[in-house]
């Protein structure tokens, strides 16, 4: 099982016309132009395919992106960046793009644009909401924020570097769940910057504003249905209420059906709570 180049194959002792026998018996499948693989091509084959096809490319984009694990679902097409001199045409599942690069890196042995680029190119191909939750989980695990800032000064004046600078100022890393990622990136596009996972005293929160003194949680079914955690979360909410803090609860469903609701409350308690508490 692997990929192999024309070459390769005729190197092993493979003639000519068994190259072409196995293509037609379909033991070898042709990827691309002299390069063949065996058996049935996973996405890592083609991917091998296409930097053997291109000895000059380097995988970039949602191609990169999935090397990197920052992708939960492998893409439909392999992403590669190749010298502005460099002439491809491949297949519909290839798509190779033009600029010169000055930096890459090695994932099991194939050439990669660095993981803060692989950030900055998957700008100019996921939608918006898909682009929101591939940053928050990005600079949750896999790089910081300011690899990326710095990466995004590297590349000015590349497509996509606009959105990248506005991701960068509205991402909401380390939230736990979908429903916390939505409200705190509703209230961030508001301008209500409340802290993710804040520790307070020997609690952590969801989402804090310390000015204000307001906590937000976001339950999940667990809240309703597990005895044990119903009762600490009781007994944690009345520390932090006689502690002089507002917690705000909302079911994840709550969110999920009524996000401008839910978002619209807490800023018009934390604003007003702000000024009483100036």
């Amino acid at each position: 099982m692997g990929v192999y180049t024309r070459q390769q194959l005729l190197d092993t002792g493979v003639s000519e016309g068994a190259i072409a026998y196995r293509t037609r018996a379909g033991t070898l499948t042709r990827l691309l132009p002299s390069i063949y693989c065996t058996g049935e091509p996973t996405y890592r084959d083609r991917c091998v395919a296409a930097t053997l096809w291109q000895p000059h490319a380097v995988l970039s984009h949602l191609a990169a992106a999935w090397w990197w694990n920052l992708l939960e679902h492998e893409p439909d097409h392999v992403d590669i960046t190749v010298p502005r001199t460099s002439r491809t045409r491949g297949p519909k599942w290839l798509r190779a793009y033009r600029r010169s690069l000055t930096e890459s890196s090695f994932v099991d042995g194939l050439p990669i644009v660095t993981i803060e680029q692989s950030i900055v190119d998957v700008a100019v191909s996921l939608t918006r909401p898909e682009l929101e939750q591939f940053f928050d989980s990005a600079l949750s695990r896999a790089v910081s924020w300011r690899g990326v800032a710095r990466q995004c000064e590297k590349s000015a004046g590349m497509a996509g570097i606009t959105e990248v600078r506005r991701q960068l100022r509205l991402c909401c890393p380390r939230t736990l769940s979908e429903p916390e990622r939505l409200v705190a990136r509703a209230l961030t596009a508001a301008g209500y910057f409340l802290e993710i996972n804040a520790e307070v005293g020997p609690y952590y929160a969801d989402l804090m504003d310390r000015r204000a003194r307001v906590i937000v949680e976001i339950d999940g079914r667990e809240f309703h249905s597990a005895p044990g955690v119903f009762t600490n979360d009781r007994v944690r909410q009345n520390s932090l209420q006689l502690d002089g803090w507002l917690v705000l609860r909302y079911s994840a469903a709550m969110v999920l059906t009524d996000l401008d609701y839910v978002v619209r409350q807490i800023v018009d308690t934390v604003r007003r709570r702000r000024k009483a508490l100036t």
